[in-house]
């Protein structure tokens, strides 16, 4: 018999009394098992009782196991990092003097930006395109390809399959932020053509902020330099030599216990729900509220939609107790599996008027 957060994930989860939460891609809602967790951290912390090393940081181990369950990797090719930029930086930072490195023009700036220092510190040649001609931008001499897989700005889905083909076709590597994919969209399909993968667990993945994940094909590890190296990543406090793990182990940071104590129950909520077919129903939803606001649909659980002023009409629709946020002069909505079909539909009443 199926426990009851499996058939309807919304029974653990306690948005305001009358909201319709749909701004998922800001912040995700924490479950009431993380909320749980994070209070008894705090109280074993307040108190002084906690062992720290395996109630805050073996934990994360979890985590990592988790994440590659969700995307189709294994362990030993998740890093665990604080955030997305911290990860490309790393990317960034490694780049052979004069590697070209194709990305979208307006590409958001923790992954655009890394590579522009590259360019400026290490003679890397960006090449910027418009999000939908990245496939057709790689020739040959492209060392790198980066590109988030959910736009944050408005949820266009970048053609995955046809970026990696082309960057296969003349040796490119790919990068992949996945931050508003991650848990919703299939990464299992294109893994194997993923170089580098990385995803913050604060929005979708329901997480603390301060917990992200990198996933590193073995073959591109040798590629990036391990800057951060520290006492976790080495495994020891002090002293010795430069020894690191060959997996993508070597790339972790040290952690943020209690985001990832917040972290590790939300994690084996998102695979749950995986297995149950749980991420249908958002992905449905987010169809049916373009439809009814008359956008078109983008295939992930997040759109936009034009409006005449979107910070004003935010706040206008947060009175009317629908979150939602303003992001490139736009209307932006995500769903998420707390959201009911009556919150679309209350959505889509009290935004169509403001619809241009």
């Amino acid at each position: 018999m199926a426990l009851p957060y499996l058939a309807d994930p919304r029974v653990l989860f306690d948005p305001e009394p009358g909201s319709v939460y749909l701004d998922a891609a800001t912040y995700g809602l924490p479950p009431r098992p993380t909320v749980e967790a994070l209070q008894r951290a705090l109280s074993r912390w307040q108190a002084g009782s906690a062992d720290f090393v395996p109630e805050w940081d073996d934990i994360a181990e979890e985590c990592r196991a988790l994440f590659a369950e969700l995307i189709g990797g294994t362990p030993e090719e998740t890093a665990l990092i604080p955030t997305v930029s911290a990860g490309i930086a790393l990317v960034a930072a490694s780049l052979p003097t004069g590697t070209e490195v194709v990305i979208a023009d307006d590409e958001f700036t923790s992954v655009l930006l890394p590579f522009l220092v590259a360019a400026e510190e290490r003679g890397a040649v960006i090449r910027r395109v418009a999000f939908a001609d990245l496939a057709s931008a790689i020739r040959p001499g492209t060392g790198w390809v980066a590109v988030s897989y959910v736009r944050s700005q408005d949820g266009r889905v970048a053609d995955l399959a046809g970026i990696i083909a082309a960057a296969q076709a003349v040796g490119a590597r790919v990068m992949v932020d996945a931050t508003h994919a991650v848990p919703m969209m299939p990464i299992r399909p294109h893994l194997d053509g993923i170089d580098v993968l990385l995803a913050h667990g604060y929005k979708h993945m329901l997480c603390p902020r301060g917990v992200g994940f990198m996933h590193v094909r073995r073959s591109a590890v040798p590629t990036i330099a391990p800057y951060y190296a520290n006492w976790r990543s080495a495994h020891r406090p002090y002293g010795g030599d430069l020894t690191l793990p060959d997996t993508a182990e070597r790339f972790d940071l040290s952690l943020a216990w209690h985001a990832w104590v917040g972290a590790l129950p939300s994690m084996r909520l998102l695979v749950d729900w995986m297995n149950e077919d749980a991420y249908a129903r958002p992905l449905a939803q987010a169809r049916a509220l373009s439809d009814l606001l008359g956008q078109p649909a983008t295939g992930s659980t997040v759109f936009s939609v034009p409006v005449n002023d979107a910070d004003a009409v935010t706040l206008a629709l947060a009175e009317s107790g629908v979150r939602c946020a303003a992001r490139a002069g736009k209307v932006r909505l995500s769903t998420h599996v707390w959201n009911s079909d009556e919150d679309i539909r209350r959505a889509a009443e009290v935004l169509s008027p403001f619809v241009r």
